[in-house]
């Protein structure tokens, strides 16, 4: 069995499971999203084109999109582990949430006959989900990317309210003995 981490103190600290939980789940987007442009990397660019959003000198740079998002997607494995609350960790999950949140600001500038054609070019799953509302793929698109925010916050400031409780905690049952 795995030794508990203590605090000088002697006490077990607390096993930061919900945040541990939502880092885990935005490593899994990010794999499932590279393996998608890695796989099709030929089809991920051809989508990019069609949105007719950037220039066209930045379309190289899309071959190292579905690489990239791999390579976030191996440095939150260690966020998820022993980096949680440390520099590293937060700013790996700063950098995952920028780009979520950038992505997002691209897709608003795509039109929308262009999206509902063309999907945005993430995952192929997610492209074929259909509302049955105008503008569905922008707004299935849109709730998961403010999913995917809303996890990256929880993981940001989860073990910092978590640890306040601790200490809080703590601080009570000193004063009680």
């Amino acid at each position: 069995m795995r030794d508990e981490p203590i605090n000088p103190d002697g006490v077990a600290l607390p096993k930061m499971i919900v945040p541990r939980v939502c880092v885990g789940l935005i490593l899994l987007m990010w794999v499932a999203a590279g393996l998608s442009k890695v796989r099709d990397i030929s089809d991920f660019v051809n989508t990019v084109e069609q949105h007719n959003v950037l220039p066209q000198e930045l379309f190289g740079l899309m071959w190292w999109v579905g690489p990239g998002e791999l390579v976030l997607g191996l440095m939150l494995v260690f966020v998820m582990g022993s980096e949680l609350t440390k520099f590293f960790g937060r700013a790996v999950l700063l950098l995952s949430m920028s780009a979520i949140i950038a992505f997002s600001y691209y897709l608003w500038l795509v039109d929308d006959a262009v999206l509902l054609a063309t999907g945005c070019g993430c995952l192929k799953a997610i492209d074929r989900i259909h509302t049955g509302m105008d503008g569905d793929v922008r707004t299935v698109r849109m709730v998961i990317n403010g999913t995917l925010v809303l996890l990256h916050l929880i993981a940001l400031f989860g073990p910092g309210s978590i640890m306040r409780a601790h200490r809080k905690k703590l601080a009570a049952a000193e004063a009680d003995a």
